[in-house]
């Protein structure tokens, strides 16, 4: 049975879990293999969310479900000179999309990836892109999202 989940920007009081949701997403991935990789990764994600979450040089949503958050989602929005495809040259980068396992196939990561582009379309950006894992594709993909090159997970979005 599907529990009702909702959906908020992270806080400062978040980044504790925000952290290890990370490393499950890098472990699920197999980035992280040594324990050592393990823990100093989790001090420098700890460090830098701490200073990006206030300043918003690093926007954050969680999903929670009765107070636990169970899934989160990230955005980096960045400056590039201006192209004949992008004008304003800004970019929207999603990274760190990502649901516990026993939260999946509940339609809370579309529901994040949604959210991720009603706000990005309300600021200049004229393209989406991210890393998309072999699981997340489909995902990516119902919402329109491209291969950007064949042999490659870079996935995009531009208007």
């Amino acid at each position: 049975m599907t529990q009702a989940f909702s959906i908020r920007r992270a806080t400062l009081q978040d980044v504790e879990v925000l952290v290890s949701l990370r490393l499950k997403l890098q472990q699920e991935s197999g980035h992280l293999t040594e324990e050592q990789e393990l823990s100093d990764l989790r001090r420098a994600t700890h460090q830098y969310l701490l200073e990006a979450l206030p300043t918003e040089a690093f926007l954050v949503w969680v999903a929670e479900v009765s107070g636990q958050i169970v899934a989160t989602s990230g955005l980096i929005l960045f400056q590039k000179p201006p192209s004949e495809r992008n004008l304003s040259g800004m970019e929207a980068y999603i990274l760190n999309m990502y649901t516990l396992p026993e939260w999946r196939g509940q339609g809370i990561a579309t529901a994040l990836l949604r959210t991720l582009m009603t706000f990005i379309k309300r600021t200049k950006a004229h393209r989406m892109w991210m890393y998309a894992t072999q699981d997340g594709k489909p995902l990516y993909e119902k919402a329109g999202f491209v291969l950007k090159r064949r042999h490659t997970l870079e996935m995009e979005l531009c208007w």
